[in-house]
């Protein structure tokens, strides 16, 4: 567990997550401001993580030796290469939904958006600080990039998967029987690690993506391959 971890968002990052393209007014300024002095005092962030062996990946699934099995063609592929998986969780508490809640509920609609919009940068912030932090323990080895149950054709029920594996209500993060975590601000994800040459580096998720020419965050994702470097 890694529960040192800073997550620091800007207003820049909150404001693209919000919609706003090129110029961005005060107004939006003003409220992003807003939600990241609001948000910065609500943060609680825990993470949870583990390294398990691959037993084999077949061309729709990846075996692990516990008896445990993954299924997505696209994460098989992004897989192929490394001899083991890291699973890993995080999330950011519930003080942010809950004092987003408080918002609607008291008509503060505007303060409510960008409150939520800071938790999901926030959550995903913290995603890639314990991403590098893992990285940083196998230096010398390949990583690839990591991928989210639920991206492309991922179904979101290998959840009960990865909370069979690295338990993370060992940080305070349940799984409902629709596959939604509590927190609502929580992530999980996977990626492979083994020999340099063999491990598939750069962003192999968008590149393979059928989305890829018209998704509204492509350019994102780029500069997210960028600093994960």
């Amino acid at each position: 567990m890694f529960d040192d971890l800073q997550i620091e968002v800007t207003e820049e990052m909150l404001a693209k997550r919000a919609g706003s393209r090129g110029g961005v007014s005060e107004k939006i300024l003003e409220q992003c401001r807003k939600a990241m002095e609001i948000g910065e005092k609500l943060l609680e962030p825990r993470t949870i993580h583990d390294v398990f062996t691959i037993e084999k990946i077949g061309e729709n699934r990846l075996f692990l030796e516990q008896g445990c099995c993954f299924e997505s063609e696209h994460l098989a592929k992004l897989l192929d290469g490394a001899d083991r998986i890291v699973v890993m969780c995080c999330t950011i508490g519930s003080g942010v939904e809950k004092r987003v809640g408080e918002l609607n509920s008291n008509g503060y609609l505007a303060d409510a958006y960008f409150l939520d919009v800071y938790g999901s940068v926030a959550v995903g912030v913290l995603a890639r600080k314990l991403y590098r932090k893992i990285r940083e323990q196998f230096a010398g080895y390949g990583a690839t990039v990591y991928m989210e149950p639920g991206q492309l054709d991922w179904n979101v029920r290998d959840q009960q998967v990865v909370f069979r594996l690295i338990h993370p209500e060992k940080i305070g993060v349940t799984l409902n029987s629709g596959m939604m975590m509590s927190p609502v601000k929580s992530l999980t994800g996977v990626f492979g690690i083994g020999e340099p040459g063999r491990v598939k580096a750069g962003n192999f998720s968008c590149e393979f993506c059928p989305k890829r020419e018209s998704c509204t965050f492509r350019h994102e994702a780029e500069e997210m391959m960028e600093a994960l470097a």
